[in-house]
């Protein structure tokens, strides 16, 4: 007797990348990602580890990391390609249609 066999129903579906899995589970993964400073983000964390008890340098640590992940981010977007960049400048707009629904 055999089991019967599921219906593929894409409506219900989850789609998750392999990256997306792995960064749900290390979520300082996702600051790396596009960015072309992601190994002066790595080093700046080692460093944030290691100071953990100065406070005041942390602090001090971590505004210097969040002005070099913007730069890197920047950086990346310049070197984007054309269709990237057109994608993040207009954002999502309008109504999509997904397996015959439309939704918003």
């Amino acid at each position: 007797m055999s089991l019967p066999k599921k219906k593929y129903d894409i409506e219900t579906q989850t789609l998750q990348t392999l990256s997306q899995k792995l960064a749900s589970k290390r979520s300082d993964l996702a600051d790396y990602a596009c960015n072309l400073n992601a190994d002066k983000l790595a080093y700046l964390d080692l460093l944030i580890k290691a100071y953990g008890d100065d406070a005041d340098f942390v602090a001090w640590l971590k505004e210097i990391r969040e002005q070099i992940k913007l730069q890197g981010e920047a950086l990346w977007i310049m070197n984007a390609d054309v269709l990237t960049n057109l994608g993040l400048k207009v954002g999502k707009t309008g109504m999509r249609e997904i397996s015959g629904k439309c939704t918003e």
